[in-house]
C-alpha cells in the first residue's frame, strides 16, 4: 500500500462510522457512572468495556503525578487490556463494522474513546497492510491484537547525527497475534513500524492523547534496509 503521513492516515470516524456510534453510545458517561456505582473494578478475571474504560481513566490520570513512572504504567495498561473482553456486545459490533472497510486499499483507523488523558482506538489492516516507522512524542502505547496477527518492530534512537539523520536500534520485535500486546513509552521502543500478516484489528491505547502539538511533533523515518557498517540491529534513518 501506498505510504501514509500522519495527515492522510487518521480520520474521523463520525460521518464513516455511523454503526459505531450506535455500538457504543455515550460511552465517557457509561465509564463515569461504573465509576461512580462501583467506585473499582475487579482484581482479577474478564472486565468489559465499561469497566476497561473506567480502570484506564484511573491508571492515566496518575500521569499527571510527579513520581509517575511510564514503564509501570504500561505493564498494569497492559494487563488490563488483556483481560478486556472482546465479545463485549459494545466492541463487537465495532468490530463487525470495520469490516465494512475490506477492499478499500487503506488502513482503516477508528476513534472508540477520547478522554484528556488518553484514548482507545481501533485500527484494521488487510493482509501486507503497513505502518511504517514513526514515532509517538512524549506518549505512552499499548497496543493489543484483537484479531488476526501482525509483525511489529520497536525502535530506539541511538545517535542523533544531525537536524535529519539519526541511528536506529531495533530494541524489540514480535509477530502479535490475538490476545498479545506490544508496549511503548516516551523514552523506550517510541518508534516502530507494524505489518500485517492477514487480516488484523488492533486495539490501541495512547496516553497521552494526541492533540494538535503533538500531532505536530510525530516524526515519520525513511530507514535504509541494510543494517549501519553491518552492525547489528542498528539502522541509518533520516527524518522526513
Amino acid at each position: 500500500m501506498d505510504d501514509y503521513n500522519r495527515r492522510h492516515f487518521i480520520r474521523t470516524s463520525i460521518p464513516g462510522f455511523l454503526g459505531l456510534g450506535l455500538a457504543l453510545p455515550s460511552i465517557t458517561a457509561l465509564a463515569t457512572r461504573a465509576n461512580a456505582r462501583e467506585g473499582r473494578i475487579p482484581e482479577n478475571g474478564v472486565i468489559n468495556w465499561d469497566a476497561f474504560l473506567t480502570a484506564v481513566e484511573k491508571e492515566t490520570a496518575k500521569q499527571h503525578l510527579y513520581d509517575w513512572n511510564q514503564a509501570d504504567y504500561v505493564k498494569r495498561a497492559a494487563a488490563l487490556a488483556l483481560r478486556l473482553n472482546l465479545k463485549d456486545p459494545a466492541l463487537a459490533k465495532a468490530f463487525a463494522n470495520t469490516k465494512n472497510g475490506l477492499g478499500n486499499k487503506r488502513i482503516d483507523f477508528y476513534d472508540l474513546e477520547k478522554q484528556r488523558d488518553f484514548e482507545v482506538n481501533l485500527l484494521q489492516f488487510e493482509k501486507n497492510e503497513q505502518i511504517k516507522h514513526h514515532d509517538h512524542p512524549d506518549m505512552t502505547g499499548v497496543i493489543l491484537c484483537a484479531t488476526g496477527n501482525i509483525d511489529v518492530w520497536n525502535y530506539d534512537i541511538l545517535k542523533e547525527q544531525s537536524d535529519k539523520s539519526v541511528l536506529l536500534k531495533e530494541t524489540a520485535s514480535a509477530t502479535l497475534t490475538k490476545g498479545q500486546v506490544s508496549t511503548l513509552t516516551s523514552k523506550e521502543r517510541n518508534i516502530h513500524r507494524l505489518k500485517a500478516k492477514s487480516l488484523t484489528q488492533l486495539v490501541d491505547i495512547f496516553a497521552p492523547p494526541y492533540n494538535k502539538e503533538r500531532a505536530q511533533k510525530s516524526t515519520w523515518f525513511n530507514v535504509d534496509s541494510e543494517t549501519f557498517q553491518g552492525r547489528k540491529h542498528i539502522y541509518q534513518a533520516t527524518r522526513r
